[in-house]
Order: structure tokens, then C-alpha cells, then sequence
């Protein structure tokens, strides 16, 4: 049950994020945090941050991901211990590679943890999809490598689906 409250209240976030991001340009961006609710359950939220003009965007929003929410109501589901290695952008792929730390998360942390990244970089125009690796090597136990929204929102729905049908 409690993973059926969590998938609906990250899928209903998620759709609303995409909205917040279409009516924070201008004044900023959503970086994705956890937010955990009075009653147990975790979903993302967005937490609106500025950008200094002289930074790249995707520089911008990786560092402001790592660095954690201003929000006391929000924590980063990303381990302070990790750290950016480097970023690619190609094509609109993105390549995040992260340090180590990134590699001992797993389970819901490692989906809520994707799912942050994916849906604050993803609202960037070149940005098309999230390749997130750790020391330049891919997680082998992910069923996907490269990331869109949409395959956030479709698997959030998927899950959802099957845990109502239950």
C-alpha cells in the first residue's frame, strides 16, 4: 500500500512539475527533492532555484541538485558524498558521471535519486535524455540507461496501474 501512495504522489508531482517548469522561465528553474509527507509517504518536489547568468545551465542545474535543497520541508535524495565527475552533452544525450557514492544506492533511493536528476535536466530545451554513470561505468542492474520525462512518467503510471489492480 505504502508503495502505491508513493508512486501516485511521485506521478502527480511529476505531471505538475511539468507544468511549473513552463511557468518558472525567467525566474528560475525546479531542481526535484524529496519531500516526505506527515503521513510516511516521499515524493518529489520542485524547489525553485536562479541560476547565475555566467554558469552553463547544465552545470548550473547538476550543481544545484548536489548541493542540496534551500527548503528545510525538502532533502536531497542524492548522498552528500557524491560528487560530479564530468558531463557530456551530445546530441541531446546527456552523460552525468557521477563518483562512487552514486553506486551504492539502489531500490526506490536509486529510482527517486534518477528521477530527481531526470526531471530537473530534462527541462533544459537541448536536453532529450539522462545517462547517468558512476566512475564513467553504467549501473548493470538498471533496465535503462538513458532516461527521458517521459519514461519517468510512463513508468511512475505503469506502476501505479499494476499496484491499483492489485
Amino acid at each position: 500500500m505504502r508503495k502505491g501512495w508513493i508512486l501516485f504522489l511521485l506521478a502527480a508531482l511529476t505531471l505538475l512539475g511539468g507544468c511549473v517548469a513552463h511557468t518558472l522561465e525567467g525566474s528560475g528553474y525546479p531542481v526535484y527533492f524529496l519531500d516526505q509527507a506527515e503521513d510516511g509517504g516521499q515524493a518529489l518536489r520542485a524547489e525553485n532555484r536562479t541560476l547565475d547568468p555566467e554558469t552553463e545551465a547544465v552545470e548550473g542545474l547538476l550543481q544545484a541538485i548536489l548541493s542540496g535543497p534551500e527548503s528545510e520541508t525538502l532533502t536531497n535524495v542524492i548522498p552528500a558524498s557524491v560528487s560530479l565527475r564530468e558531463w557530456t552533452l551530445r546530441n541531446g544525450l546527456l552523460t552525468v558521471d557521477l563518483s562512487g557514492s552514486y553506486g551504492t544506492l539502489s531500490g526506490i533511493d536509486l529510482t527517486l535519486a534518477d528521477y530527481s536528476m531526470v526531471l530537473t535536466l530534462t527541462q533544459l530545451e537541448e536536453v532529450e535524455a539522462v545517462m547517468i554513470t558512476v566512475e564513467g561505468q553504467v549501473l548493470s542492474y538498471r533496465d535503462h540507461q538513458r532516461l527521458t520525462a517521459e519514461d519517468v512518467h510512463a513508468s511512475m503510471l505503469q506502476e501505479e496501474t499494476s499496484e491499483n489492480a492489485e
